[in-house]
């Protein structure tokens, strides 16, 4: 191999592994050192601001069940079941629901709240911390946490009626 030749072998090299270094910086800085859950598992902490900008902590509802559904307004399955999950809410089953907006500004999911008269309440994840923390890749997913705070369930789509809402909270009282 010739010298030209081995220069830029080495040069196409070093691309390759400062750009690899990168990537990995990136993702690292993006996801943390945090271990996703898994069912069967203690759910993870968090605390984030609701709509009214008060600190809510899922330990706060150690001693409730909870169904946390993580939405979107952009994500048209989560917005059919919106008007589900909040009739839920209302009908005060024992059951505590809390929806994570995932990404979007406190404006947007406001107006989204507003729009579509939500009761329940609504925590906002705007830099996807506890997405992360939950393993979240796709909109919208429902995760079931049962009184001593284990993740019970995790369904993965649109909840499809209020009487699958229904059936999912009672594996959960």
């Amino acid at each position: 191999m010739n010298r030209l030749a081995h220069s830029s072998w080495i040069r196409r090299l070093i691309l390759a592994l400062v750009t690899a270094a990168g990537i990995y910086a990136l993702v690292h800085a993006l996801l943390g050192d945090q271990e996703t859950a898994e069912i069967g598992q203690t759910a993870p902490d968090f605390e984030a601001v609701n709509l009214q900008d008060e600190p809510v902590r899922l330990s706060d509802y150690r001693g409730q069940p909870v169904l946390l559904n993580f939405w979107a307004s952009w994500c048209g399955p989560c917005v059919n079941e919106m008007p589900i999950l909040n009739e839920a809410y209302a009908q005060e089953s024992g059951t505590q629901i809390i929806a994570v907006n995932i990404g979007e500004s406190r404006e947007k999911a406001e107006a989204f709240a507003s729009k579509h008269h939500l009761e329940m309440p609504i925590v906002l994840d705007q830099h996807n911390t506890i997405k992360g923390q939950y393993g979240i890749s796709g909109l919208p997913v429902t995760v079931l946490i049962d009184d001593q705070g284990k993740m019970v369930d995790r369904v993965t789509g649109e909840l499809p009626s209020l009487a699958f809402v229904k059936e999912l909270m009672s594996r959960i009282q």
